[in-house]
C-alpha cells in the first residue's frame, strides 16, 4: 500500500487517521474552506495564492452553482432571474453564498408551492433560460481553479498513485469502473484511465429504469467525449420487471423499504458482473464511494470486499474527497459532467428516490414537470388504496418516505416480498420479491 499523507498537516497517516495529535484529522471529517474577499472566490489555504489576501472561514464544504440552477435562485429570491448572473455563486453550509455571503433561503417552503405555482415557475425559468449567460461564471472558476492548484496537484497525484499499486495485483482484464453517470464516478472514471494508461477498462453501468434523463444523455456522450473515448459500457438492467407495476402491488418504496434497490439495481448488476467476468474468481471494482455522502458511507475502508457482490474487491480512490475536491477536479481538466448538476441537483442516482431531498423535489417538479405529476399521482392513489384520510397532504408531507408497511397492502407484501437488512444502512432493509406478479 502507498503511504497516506494527512492533508492538513502533510504528516503520514495511521489509516484513516492522522499520527500528529495536534491535528487529530480523520478522512470522515470536511475541510476548512475560506473565502478571498478581493479575489471572490472559495480558496482551500488560508492564504490566497492569487493575490496574497488572507481568506476568512467560509464553511466546511463547497459546490459552484452553475448558471442554470444560479437563474433559478434568483428568480425563486427575488423574482429577477438575472439578479446574481454576475456574482460568485456557491453552496456550502445549507445555504447559498453569493459574493461571498450567505444567503437566507427556504428549500422547504419553495417545495411547499402548490404544482400550478411551480408550473408558473418553470414557464418564467424556461423563458429566462434562453438568455443564460456563462461569462461571469467562467471568469469565477478560471479564478477558482487558479488559486486551488496546489490542492488539485495533490489529491490528483495521490489518487493516481493509489489506483497505479493495483497493477502489481490485477490484470487490465480484472478490473472495472462502477459507472452511475454521477460526478463522483465520472471522476473515478477519469483517474483510472489516467492512471492506467488505458481506456480498456471496463465500465459498468446500473440502469435502474428510474435514472434522471439527464444521466441517459450522459451516458450516450460519455465514450464519445474526447476523455473517454473508446469506453466499454455494460449496461445491467432488470428487463423483466416493471417499477410502476411493483408500486402498484407492494407500494413505493421507502427509506426504511428499499425493495427496489434489490430488484432494480444490485441483482442486475450482480449478473452483468458475473456474465462479463465469467469464471474470474476475484475482480476489482474501482468506485466513486466517499466518506462524506453520507453516516454509513463515512464507515467504509478504502479497499474493501462487496458487501453486495461476492469475488468483488471494492477500491475508492476519491473516498477522502469532498465535494469542493471532486468540483475542483472537474472544473481543472474540463471534462465532460452530467447535465443535472448544473439545474441543481447535488444526486443523480434514482430521479423519485425516498432519500431524495426538498431540493433535489422541487427541481424535478420545475425541469421534470410531466413525470413528477404522474409520479404524484401514483403516490396520491396509493395513499387511498391504505386509507388514508388526506392523500394529498400524504404525499406533500412525504408520508410515503418514512412508511414502514404497507397497511392496506400488508398482504400482498407478506406474500410475495422478503427483506433482509442493507449492507450500506443498518437502519434499512432491501426487500425481494419471491415470486412473480401475476393479475390473480
Amino acid at each position: 500500500m502507498i503511504e497516506r499523507i494527512c492533508p492538513k498537516c502533510k504528516v503520514p497517516m495511521n489509516g484513516d487517521n492522522c499520527v500528529n495529535p495536534k491535528c487529530g484529522h480523520a478522512t470522515e471529517m470536511a475541510s476548512t474552506i475560506y473565502w478571498c474577499d478581493e479575489c471572490n472566490i472559495p480558496i482551500y489555504e488560508k492564504e490566497c495564492p492569487v493575490c496574497g489576501n488572507e481568506g476568512r472561514y467560509l464553511s466546511t464544504d463547497l459546490r459552484p452553482v452553475f448558471p442554470e440552477e444560479n437563474m433559478l435562485v434568483s428568480l425563486l429570491i427575488t423574482g429577477n432571474p438575472f439578479e446574481y448572473q454576475k456574482s460568485s455563486v456557491w453552496y456550502g453550509s445549507n445555504a447559498y453564498i453569493i459574493d461571498g455571503q450567505k444567503i437566507k433561503f427556504s428549500v422547504g417552503k419553495e417545495n411547499a408551492k402548490p404544482l400550478d405555482e411551480i408550473k408558473a415557475i418553470k414557464a418564467a425559468y424556461d423563458e429566462a433560460s434562453k438568455s443564460l449567460d456563462y461569462k461571469y461564471f467562467e471568469q469565477s472558476v478560471s479564478l477558482f481553479v487558479k488559486a486551488n492548484a496546489d490542492r488539485y496537484n495533490y489529491i490528483t497525484e495521490e489518487a493516481i498513485n493509489f489506483i497505479q499499486q493495483y497493477l502489481n495485483k490485477y490484470t487490465i482484464e480484472d478490473m472495472m469502473v462502477s459507472f452511475s453517470g454521477g460526478k463522483d464516478s465520472t471522476v473515478t472514471s477519469h483517474l483510472v484511465n489516467r492512471a492506467l494508461g488505458t481506456n480498456r477498462i471496463l465500465h459498468v453501468f446500473g440502469d435502474t429504469t428510474l435514472e434522471f434523463p439527464y444521466t441517459l444523455e450522459y451516458k450516450k456522450r460519455f465514450n464519445k467525449n474526447e476523455e473517454s473515448q473508446g469506453v466499454r459500457i455494460l449496461t445491467a438492467k432488470n428487463r423483466e420487471k416493471n417499477f410502476e407495476n411493483l408500486c402498484e402491488v407492494v407500494g413505493p418504496p421507502s427509506r426504511v423499504m428499499r425493495w427496489c434497490c434489490t430488484v432494480f439495481k444490485t441483482g442486475a448488476i450482480q449478473k452483468t458482473i458475473a456474465s462479463a467476468f465469467k469464471d474470474k474468481n476475484n475482480i476489482l471494482s474501482f468506485q466513486g464511494i466517499r466518506h462524506n455522502e453520507s453516516a454509513s458511507r463515512s464507515k467504509y475502508e478504502r479497499e474493501s470486499e462487496s458487501p453486495k457482490i461476492s469475488k468483488q474487491t471494492v477500491a475508492a480512490p476519491i473516498i477522502d474527497w469532498t465535494d469542493f475536491d471532486v468540483w475542483l477536479y472537474i472544473l481543472t481538466t474540463g471534462i465532460d459532467f452530467n447535465e443535472a448538476y448544473r439545474l441543481g441537483w447535488t444526486r443523480v442516482g434514482c430521479w423519485c428516490c425516498p432519500n431524495n431531498g426538498a431540493w433535489s423535489e422541487f427541481l424535478s417538479k420545475v425541469h421534470m414537470y410531466e413525470q413528477y405529476v404522474h409520479w404524484h399521482d401514483m403516490l396520491v392513489e396509493f395513499a387511498k388504496q391504505i386509507g388514508k384520510p388526506d392523500p394529498e397532504d400524504y404525499v406533500a408531507e412525504g408520508g410515503w418516505k418514512a412508511r414502514q408497511g404497507g397497511n392496506g397492502l400488508a398482504a400482498a407484501q407478506t406474500s410475495i416480498v422478503a427483506f433482509e437488512p442493507c449492507a450500506t444502512d443498518e437502519s434499512a432493509f432491501n426487500y425481494d420479491l419471491q415470486r412473480p406478479i401475476t393479475d390473480c
